[in-house]
């Protein structure tokens, strides 16, 4: 892979720069097709998992979607898996960033738990933006499939993952320019216009999980500019909930004439989940750099859940996160718990909410059932600007502990064929024993799962142990 993506810079035919080691422009102009060999045109047309940014949430009117790009490294050469998408986005100078991605199976499954690499300066971009993430300080961009930094974060209940990527100090540091304010969010970035990152500051990203053919990920450029000029008061703002993506599949709209709009949604007990808010002007654009809170437990709401939150990347650099506990005393007067901080290049605040409970609702029959009217165990959110009217929608998570699924074994036997089968055993070593055969140690990957094996005539005795359960049976074979 290495060789194949030094040459989407070939492909650009532009003259190679040398500034600090860099010798590529981030990407290049799009091709009819491919001007190096391609083995198989499509083994890069179903990726096993996809990475993409739900907050903030780039378009083609607040960010340059370069179209171009996707189809190049995608359909004309197969560097990356097909689905990937590329957005330039500017970014004020000295404002943080915290990038919130989702990180799916081939059938959209959430990956849950999952390590998530988030690649920064990405070899070959001639990215030169001194930038931090997760408070680890990115190199420039080698000219080599190295990467300025690797930082790898875990996925939350949701398949959620969150980066705070810190501003850089000194546009200067790695060879590059703090350049002026861009005429428009869709404008071209200087990179482009010029062929020359020395004339630009910028950082391009992009997640992985399995690879980059493999995936179907989101790279992402943050290009910093002079932001001197920018007035960061936000009239008439309006906040709104962006992480989790809740909908009518996975949550229920509360709406009463007595009460401001409500989602109530499910999580397990003891879950750990990512939230984002992001605030915007009366005009529709982002508000940047504004004080905001986030209350959890809201006073009257008779939410009784055990939290301990924060807003992601709290500590020095963004290194890590600092978690604060509700306070079940405050019942009536206050809501339990306050967060306090600004929101970020785009008016989003993202924070990190733990339950702690040990016990909890009855498990939903989906995802959609109305909550119970008795042993309810949730917690309420919202958020707002400091010194604004507006408050988000209420957020109410119910806790629920799940039932224990119960393992269970079969055999069965067609033919000169035994088949084992084994439910609600995932990721637990089981041993199957066959007459004849040598003793095999498995280990399910799906909740149902099949093993079959070629046995010889005879009796044959079939001894399988998992996850506590032991079936034995006996077959004649004809």
């Amino acid at each position: 892979m290495a060789l194949n993506t030094n040459k989407i810079f070939a492909i650009a035919g532009t003259v190679l720069l040398s500034v600090i080691g860099l010798t590529a422009v981030s990407a290049p102009a799009h091709a009819a097709d491919c001007p190096y060999p391609v083995t198989d045109q499509t083994d890069n047309d179903h990726p096993k998992a996809s990475i993409h940014l739900i907050s903030p949430v780039l378009t083609d009117d607040n960010s340059v979607h370069r179209y171009d790009f996707e189809g190049q490294f995608t359909q004309d050469c197969d560097w990356f898996g097909v689905g990937m998408q590329f957005h330039q986005v500017y970014v004020p100078f000295g404002l943080n960033t915290t990038l919130t991605f989702h990180a799916a199976n081939a059938a959209g499954v959430a990956l849950a738990n999952t390590d998530v690499k988030l690649r920064v300066n990405k070899g070959y971009s001639a990215s030169n933006a001194k930038v931090r993430v997760n408070g680890i300080i990115a190199r420039p961009a080698p000219s080599t499939a190295a990467d300025g930094a690797d930082v790898t974060a875990k996925t939350d209940v949701n398949g959620n993952v969150s980066f705070v990527v810190v501003s850089p100090e000194d546009c200067t540091a790695y060879g590059g320019t703090l350049p002026a304010a861009p005429r428009s969010l869709d404008a071209d970035v200087p990179n482009q216009v010029n062929n020359d990152p020395t004339t630009d500051c910028f950082s391009q990203v992009l997640p992985q999980v399995t690879g980059e053919k493999t995936d179907a990920a989101d790279f992402v450029e943050l290009h910093y500019f002079n932001s001197s000029a920018l007035n960061y008061d936000a009239p008439s703002p309006s906040v709104a909930q962006l992480a989790p993506i809740l909908d009518g599949t996975n949550s229920i709209a509360v709406t009463g004439e007595a009460m401001r709009p409500k989602t109530q949604t499910y999580s397990l007990v003891g879950s750990k989940q990512i939230l984002a808010f992001q605030a915007l002007k009366g005009d529709g654009t982002w508000a940047r750099n504004m004080p905001v809170s986030v209350k959890i437990n809201l006073l009257n709401s008779g939410a009784n859940a055990a939290i301990s939150a924060g807003i992601i990347g709290n500590t020095a650099k963004g290194s890590s996160t600092t978690l604060s506990n509700t306070d079940p005393s405050k019942t009536l007067a206050e809501a339990q718990l306050v967060l306090t901080g600004n929101t970020d290049a785009f008016g989003v605040v993202t924070f990190q909410l733990n339950n702690n409970d040990t016990s909890g609702e009855v498990e939903p029959a989906t995802k959609t059932s109305p909550v119970p009217t008795t042993g309810l165990k949730f917690a309420s959110i919202s958020a707002s600007l400091d010194g604004s009217l507006d408050t988000s929608s209420v957020l109410e998570v119910h806790y629920y502990k799940a039932v224990p699924l119960v393992t269970s074994i079969t055999a069965t036997a067609s033919g000169k064929k035994i088949t084992v089968t084994i439910k609600n055993a995932i990721g637990k070593s089981s041993t199957v024993t066959i007459t004849g055969l040598k003793k095999a140690t498995v280990k399910p990957t799906s909740a149902t799962q099949a093993y079959t094996y070629t046995v010889t005539k005879g009796a044959k005795t079939v001894t399988v142990v998992s996850n506590g359960k032991t079936l034995t049976k006996k077959f004649t074979i004809k």
